[in-house]
């Protein structure tokens, strides 16, 4: 059963907008998001999800990257062997926009070619560029020193009636009955994705830290992801230029403000926010990072974005969170008192999720 937001906790909401606490999460389809990763041969590079939830014994922290978007069909099912695959850390006690100039923690995981016999590729896990795991595709990998980490091919968690989306942005956001129809339509039913699973104890975290997952490709950045959509939602909303949109993808998370604020600051005025909404809320998607406080994360098949274990919100993000509903009330005028969209009414993973390591379904 879908849960619903209560108007109560979104006047905390606004509150914590006004004075400037944790990031707020929005999220539309980052699955080739840019023009740039249309390209066949980056789209092992594709990040579609970034994920930060406590592991299902606690005392471990989750992160999940999701690459291949619509693997199978659209993308292939193997990560690139010529390409590496980042989960940069900013700690510290109290998570600022300081804390975003550089990671000071960089899980790296590298990956081979596929085998000819099985199809399976090695792979390698480094922290800070000293080597801590190595195994392969499809197997759970012991990392030394405690933690585990699993890559391959799974089930996409993510759900969103990405139609009903398009048809609006289409129509220049005049045409939202799409978005209306009683159940919605899931674009992600059946499909796949390739994940990097990396479960670490929380003091390899630290008690709070700011996360964003990046793939490289020799030195080239080909993209990053902290919170889900923002690409998709504030840039080029209109349809003017794409290529904006890789490069958003290029921006280090410690120049989005200056770079991009001005924008996501219209696109909110755009959809009925008053100018100091939009200030306060833009102030807290940017830098496009995902705030977590270890002790309070929520589990996979919980909340913890929209309610932690602590009752918090804006905290990590699991697999079963509906951040569609909170971005549509949101960007929409929700904090103001007036959402044009509460809902896209697609509430929930098509297939159950685990509740052990590595937690994503199989794959379809």
């Amino acid at each position: 059963m879908r849960k619903p937001f209560a108007l109560a906790t979104f006047g905390v909401a606004l509150v914590v907008l006004t004075v400037g606490a944790a990031p707020l999460l929005t999220s539309a389809a980052d699955h080739l998001d840019a023009p740039a990763l249309k390209n066949e041969t980056d789209h092992p590079l594709d990040i579609t999800d970034l994920y930060a939830f406590d592991a299902a014994n606690s005392g471990k922290t989750v992160l999940v990257m999701d690459v291949n978007p619509l693997a199978g069909v659209v993308s292939g099912t193997k990560f690139s062997s010529t390409g590496e695959y980042r989960f940069n850390l900013s700690r510290g006690a109290t998570p600022d926009a300081d804390l975003n100039d550089a990671a000071d923690r960089v899980y790296t995981v590298k990956f081979g070619a596929p085998r000819a016999t099985n199809g399976k590729q090695s792979l390698k896990l480094y922290r800070d560029g000293s080597l801590i795991a190595t195994g392969t595709t499809g197997n759970t990998v012991q990392v030394d020193g405690g933690g585990r980490i699993w890559a391959g091919l799974r089930d996409d968690p993510f759900f969103f009636d990405l139609a009903g989306y398009n048809q609006l942005k289409d129509s220049t956001y005049t045409d939202a009955s799409g978005l209306t129809d009683v159940p919605g339509d899931d674009f992600f039913v059946g499909t796949n994705i390739s994940a990097i699973v990396l479960e670490v104890p929380d003091a390899w975290i630290g008690t709070k830290a700011n996360v964003w997952a990046t793939t490289h490709r020799g030195s080239n950045l080909i993209d990053r992801m902290g919170k889900p959509g923002l690409n998709t939602v504030f840039i080029d909303p209109f349809k003017a230029d794409a290529t904006d949109k890789d490069t958003y993808n290029q921006t280090a998370p410690a120049n989005d403000p200056a770079t991009w604020g001005p924008t996501f600051e219209a696109v909110l005025q755009f959809f009925g926010n008053s100018p100091g909404t939009a200030t306060a809320i833009r102030g807290l998607l940017l830098p496009d990072v995902i705030n977590i406080t270890t002790a309070d994360l929520g589990k996979a098949g919980g909340t913890s974005f929209t309610g932690d274990k602590a009752g918090h919100i804006l905290n990590g993000r699991t697999l079963a969170e509906d951040v569609i509903d909170l971005e549509l009330f949101v960007v929409t005028g929700g904090l103001e008192g007036h959402p044009i969209l509460t809902t896209d009414n697609v509430g929930a993973n098509d297939v159950p999720l685990l509740t052990s390591f590595p937690y994503l379904a199989p794959a379809q």
